[in-house]
């Protein structure tokens, strides 16, 4: 394998849309696919396009995607977020 294509699993721990670490065990544990694209990771508040998504715009969510990073790196994976906005008529329930 080359690629483990993203996949949205819809796990984050809430309030704030944080990515933790049962979503960690998960990506560690699909390392050695080759390299990881996360699932869809909303930019802002505003461009959510579903519940229990992760976000990388607050300090707690890039730490959370630290802790994610490190443990696909410690299994000696290599994983790329992909970045999410869902437009301008992302529903007003998700913000």
């Amino acid at each position: 394998r080359i690629l483990m294509a993203p996949m949205t699993r819809s796990r984050t721990t809430q309030p704030g849309d944080i990515p933790n670490q049962l979503m960690a065990k998960y990506y560690a544990q699909r390392a050695s696919a080759g390299l990881i694209i996360s699932e869809a990771t909303q930019i802002s508040c505003q461009g959510k396009g579903y519940s229990f998504t992760p976000g990388i715009y607050t300090a707690s969510q890039v730490a959370g995607w630290k802790e994610i990073t490190h443990a696909v790196h410690q299994k000696g994976g290599r994983i790329f977020c992909q970045l999410w906005h869902v437009g301008r008529m992302s529903h007003s329930t998700f913000h």
